[in-house]
């Protein structure tokens, strides 16, 4: 998809009724629509973002993985996160922090509170996620996967 040139101001008329790409997204909406976590929910997709809303319960999280084309960043909303980063690199977050991880860095999240944690991942599409061995976790799953969620 080749990408749209503006020429001047135009009213948003791409924004769907549903998501991705609602012009007001309220998280609270989006949380009473999903069933318990864990659970992601695409809210913004286009051909230069996809921005997810990423729910854990505690002790949950995500497979160690890595990108190679794009840095990725989150947005806490609740709960308290710990990213788990190549070479024993980790970064403990709560509600309003930004975690921002450069690519080729292996990335483990994990929920280490006792309550929910939801956080706005960014990333870049197609969004390749290549599984990668963890030694902090002991996770094992290699391989490249293209993130849909």
């Amino acid at each position: 998809m080749s990408p749209l040139i503006v020429q001047g101001p135009i009213p948003p008329t791409a924004a769907n009724a549903t998501w991705p790409n609602v012009l007001h997204t309220r998280v609270a909406d989006v949380i009473a629509q999903m069933k318990p976590a864990p659970w992601s929910k695409r809210i913004i997709a286009d051909e230069r973002q996809l921005v997810t809303l990423i729910a854990s319960p505690p002790g949950g999280g995500n497979r160690p993985h890595w990108h190679s084309d794009f840095d990725e960043w989150w947005v806490v909303l609740g709960g308290v996160l710990e990213w788990e980063l190549t070479g024993g690199t980790v970064v403990r977050a709560s509600k309003d922090d930004i975690v921002w991880v450069p690519r080729g860095t292996v990335h483990h999240i994990k929920n280490v509170g006792a309550d929910l944690s939801l956080r706005l991942a960014v990333a870049m599409p197609p969004a390749m996620h290549y599984f990668h061995a963890c030694e902090q976790c002991g996770f094992d799953d290699d391989g490249p996967r293209q993130w849909t969620a």
